[in-house]
């Protein structure tokens, strides 16, 4: 609703003023706002500051033309507007809702195949192989402009000779050079160079039990968001760390990839329902496995299991209004989809303060 306002009040506001040029940037572009201050070309309801001048009970011409002003652009007939503060500057940020965690897409969840800008924030992490073979077979969610978070298995635990090469965001369907679906055309998926790669110090190769399977890529460059490439939301705050998601519903995504086999040339996702890893541990510890809090567990229906997602990929569920990244596909039972088996992953909000520290 106040985005439809806003269009409303800025295309009135435009014609009071015409002749007045309007920039026409596209959605993530750097850009300066009426006042200076630089910032970049965002949705209207992603502009906190903009929104809360909106929603002043009384709205004074300033506030009217500045709101008028800010406008940078369109995107699908959505208003664009220069948002000051939200380029990075020197440390990189993570983005708190609601400038992450959003889709594009109104379309309702349900079935196997994601619609082509479902869950933006998913990326491929694409490995090079001897003989100068390369492939994809991992994956890891996007949290800022710099940044994904993956699984240290990814990183660690993969066939000899192979290396870790480069992050692909905006992809959907591996088959095709230029992804389309119905009348929509993506932008083409992009490759990044990796400048840094810091896995979680305390994952120990030998330990079967997977604790801190967690790992963080940086890009060589900063990207621009897009309707494919956006970022997720990580829990920051207290109470999102320390909400309890067992007995609810979750979603992972991915290609169905894994450091030894591949799946599908589309990307899936599949809905899980969380299982309180104390309620799970008993099915591992007959194998030696011994889980904890920095784990969580979802999934066990015969069938349904992160298989039809990506190791070091995303468990995700929609608080709020906005996505959340609550855990990164670790591992799981060697049948997958085995029932009263659920998978196991990394427990991001125990790592949140890790991340913080090791982002820069």
């Amino acid at each position: 609703m106040i985005g439809n306002r806003v269009i409303n009040l800025l295309i009135v506001a435009t014609l009071a003023l015409a002749g007045q040029t309007v920039l026409a940037l596209e959605l993530g572009q750097d850009c300066v706002n009426p006042v200076g201050e630089a910032g970049k070309c965002v949705l209207f309801r992603e502009c906190q500051p903009l929104v809360d001048i909106y929603n002043k009970p009384v709205n004074t011409p300033d506030d009217t033309q500045f709101l008028t002003e800010s406008r940078c652009g369109l995107y699908e007939r959505k208003t664009l507007v220069c948002c000051a503060g939200v380029r990075s500057k020197g440390k990189t940020s993570l983005p708190e809702s609601p400038n992450c965690g959003v889709q594009l897409t109104d379309r309702v969840i349900g079935g196997q195949p994601t619609k082509i800008d479902e869950f933006p924030w998913t990326a491929l992490i694409e490995y090079e192989k001897p003989n100068g073979r390369f492939g994809f077979h991992c994956g890891g969610s996007v949290i800022n402009e710099r940044y994904i978070l993956t699984a240290a298995h990814c990183i660690t635990s993969i066939p000899r000779g192979w290396k870790v090469h480069r992050v692909r965001l905006g992809e959907w369907d591996l088959s095709s050079t230029t992804d389309q679906e119905d009348d929509f055309y993506a932008d083409a998926p992009i490759d990044l160079d990796i400048e840094k790669i810091i896995v979680h110090p305390g994952y120990n190769l030998q330990d079967k039990s997977h604790h801190n399977d967690i790992a963080l890529i940086r890009f060589n460059r900063e990207i621009n968001y897009s309707s494919t490439i956006r970022a997720i939301c990580l829990p920051l705050s207290n109470s999102l760390r320390n909400r309890k998601h067992a007995g609810l519903s979750s979603y992972a995504a991915g290609w169905g990839k894994t450091e030894t086999a591949s799946a599908s040339q589309k990307k899936l996702k599949v809905e899980l329902t969380v299982v309180d890893v104390k309620d799970c541990s008993p099915a591992y510890q007959r194998n030696g496995i011994s889980l904890d809090s920095t784990q969580m567990c979802a999934g066990g229906i015969r069938g349904k299991d992160t298989c039809s997602g990506d190791s070091g990929g995303p468990l995700m569920r929609q608080m709020t209004g906005s996505w959340y990244l609550i855990g990164v596909v670790s591992f799981g039972p060697q049948k997958c989809g085995a029932p009263g088996v659920p998978g196991v992953y990394t427990n991001v909000a125990e790592y949140v303060d890790w991340i913080k520290d090791n982002i820069y």
